[in-house]
């Protein structure tokens, strides 16, 4: 039985297990995030916005309709 006072290398063998494991995760997840920020919001992926297009969404084109 282990006590509270017990400094054996078993009784504090979990916290390296512990530490190893959460650094795999963490490693893991910040690859994930990387990745999908390379994927998705790159500015590679980002469309040139200029006064040219912005004129040509902005500028107002005749309704066709019959309101007179």
């Amino acid at each position: 039985m282990l006590s509270r006072t017990d400094t054996s290398p078993a009784a504090g063998q979990w916290r390296g297990v512990l530490r190893r494991h959460l650094t795999a995760v963490l490693a893991i997840k910040l690859a994930a995030l990387a990745l999908l920020w390379a994927l998705f919001f790159s500015p590679a992926h980002r469309a040139a916005v200029g006064p040219e297009a912005v004129g040509r969404q902005l500028a107002a084109t005749p309704q066709d309709g019959g309101h007179d």
